[in-house]
């Protein structure tokens, strides 16, 4: 609850700076001069991106052998998106992620070790693709990159320390028994299922990832093309490799739990990274509010979605 209202506050703060320094009116004028039909493009393509996403955590699902289909990984990915929107981080759509692959047949612990292996190539791929293209990214300096670059790799790092400190602390409670006067907890049985399916990842080796990784890619080469097409709807002329590294900055800042649903941390990095190619602040926060189309977009789909299979449960008890 503490840390929620920290958030709550981050990005309160966050946004308001955004405002103080780019008035709103400012930014709607931006907004007015938009193409329309680029806008709509660039939305499609956003959404787009969340089928790439779907294709990568069936991936997983298929090398976890859990019985997922492809549609039911789709429906589930619109449905958490939505659930997203009403809640202050990512924890309700992972948990409504996880429920629904449970009412398909799977175990908790599957669910859970699926959509973490998914989660974790997304995060890889989407840091290497954005590392190499602001590299090759002719408009962006190597002095004005060092310290993006450097945040990045120590997120990796700390990544890496979470999960060998994870390793100890499991091999802790495994030889401890995972029990407690005797009793084992849910907590820890839950926890030694996660782990077995996890050395079940390892075990297959790097294919899994690897074939995971194929999605993750076309996601942020879509994810970054969404961008350019949204920025020249507002007629600002950026690059394929610009869009792609901008991109995968706003997902990396959108995933820390610093913020709501990435209000705030989302328009100060786009401001940022903007300006490395000479635009407007205002322009910026333009782009900012057209990518938040996209969410509600997408959370409208898993409302639909929902709603949809409410209603086919409801029918089919019914007829029982």
């Amino acid at each position: 609850m503490v840390w929620t209202v920290a958030r709550v506050i981050a990005s309160a703060a966050a946004l308001g700076w955004v405002f103080h320094v780019t008035p709103l009116a400012t930014v709607v004028g931006v907004i007015r001069q938009a193409s329309l039909p680029l806008v709509l493009l660039g939305v499609i393509m956003n959404v787009a991106t969340r089928v790439a996403a779907a294709e990568r955590t069936l991936v997983m699902n298929q090398g976890l052998r859990l019985s997922v289909s492809r549609w039911q990984t789709l429906e589930t990915l619109f449905i958490s998106n939505f659930y997203a929107l009403l809640s202050p981080g990512p924890w309700l759509s992972g948990a409504v992620t996880v429920y629904r692959y449970k009412s398909f047949g799977t175990s908790v612990a599957g669910g859970v070790s699926s959509l973490l292996a998914s989660r974790g190539v997304e995060l890889v791929v989407f840091i290497l693709w954005g590392g190499v293209c602001a590299l090759l990214d002719p408009h962006v300096s190597a002095a004005a990159l060092r310290r993006p670059l450097w945040a990045g790799a120590w997120c990796l790092l700390a990544a890496a320390a979470g999960l060998f400190a994870w390793l100890i602390v499991h091999r802790r409670f495994r030889a401890a028994g995972f029990s407690r006067n005797g009793v084992v907890s849910l907590r820890h049985r839950v926890f030694e299922r996660v782990a077995e399916v996890g050395r079940q990842i390892l075990a297959q080796g790097p294919l899994v990832a690897l074939k995971a990784a194929i999605p993750a890619s076309i996601q942020i080469l879509l994810s970054g093309a969404a961008l350019m097409v949204l920025a020249r709807a507002l007629q600002m002329d950026i690059p394929l490799t610009s869009g792609i590294w901008m991109s995968a900055a706003v997902y990396a800042v959108v995933l820390l739990p610093i913020s709501i649903a990435g209000l705030g941390v989302r328009e100060i990095t786009l401001v940022k990274s903007f300006a490395l190619l000479g635009y407007a602040p205002r322009a910026a926060v333009a782009v900012s509010v057209l990518l938040v189309l996209d969410q509600l977009l997408s959370a409208a789909i898993g409302g639909l979605l929902q709603i949809s299979s409410v209603i086919v449960r409801a029918r089919r008890v019914s007829r029982i």
